[in-house]
């Protein structure tokens, strides 16, 4: 679907992922390269302590972000989106569990519906069975409290008009959430089924219990409006150009 004029930024957090970051990234450039124009790839260290700084040092073209130590996946998100200058933008984890050819599909479901958001539905997730039991759960509270209808709110793979994102500040775990602060801005907002492969290397590093314990506050605050006039508090400790 490459035009002259389609760009796209892939906004992509990670913490200790050094063993797969190589690869996924090279997955992500092919892509670009056969279906836009134009395109960036943003990576968010969000304080790995392993070889991630020193593996993206040596990946181009990479607009590159580093925070001074780890905030969690909502503040790299809110920051690599920030930093992000094209005309639309997709984010994926930087775990490999995400598929980048799904963008492509997922930014034609866009724009034939016309719609602001396209976030991606792991329907057949390869997870173990405590985390399909959790992830069931909070399906369950969310449309009781939200009523957002998207099946899989937690799917980091999800691609935005770059102008839904402007003025939007995202704090605590309002990643999560996402679809929901923007269809109460008025977005539309749909979803697509995506693939979703087995973690190959590592282990999760932004799931767990009490990080979903510390989602129901996320979930009582936007459901009271409270989430509006908070600012992200996170330190850049390097943002380059490679």
């Amino acid at each position: 679907m490459q035009t002259e004029t389609t760009s796209i930024s892939i906004v992509v957090p990670v913490k200790n992922e050094a063993e797969g970051i190589r690869g996924l990234f090279e997955d992500i450039k092919r892509m670009c390269e056969k279906n836009f124009a134009r395109y960036e790839i943003i990576i968010v260290n969000d304080g790995s302590t392993d070889r991630t700084r020193e593996i993206c040092r040596g990946l181009h073209p990479l607009k590159y972000i580093e925070f001074d130590h780890n905030y969690g996946q909502t503040a790299a998100l809110d920051c690599g989106f920030k930093h992000a200058t094209c005309e639309y933008v997709a984010a994926l984890d930087g775990d490999g569990q995400n598929v980048p050819g799904d963008i492509p599909g997922m930014l034609r479901y866009l724009v034939d519906n016309n719609l602001d958001v396209v976030c991606g539905w792991r329907k057949r997730r390869r997870d173990n069975v405590l985390r399909l039991l959790l992830m069931k759960m909070a399906y369950y509270l969310r449309q009781t409290v939200l009523h957002d209808g998207i099946h899989d709110s937690g799917c980091t793979l999800k691609i935005f008009r770059k102008e839904v994102l402007e003025g939007l500040d995202l704090v605590g775990g309002q990643h999560r959430f996402i679809p929901a602060i923007l269809r109460d801005r008025g977005c539309k907002v749909g979803e697509i089924e995506v693939l979703h492969l087995p973690r190959h290397f590592g282990r999760s590093r932004y799931r767990s219990l009490s990080r979903m314990c510390h989602g129901l506050r996320d979930l009582y605050d936007i459901k009271r409006g409270n989430s509006t006039g908070q600012h992200p508090t996170y330190v850049v400790k390097e943002a380059v150009d490679f």
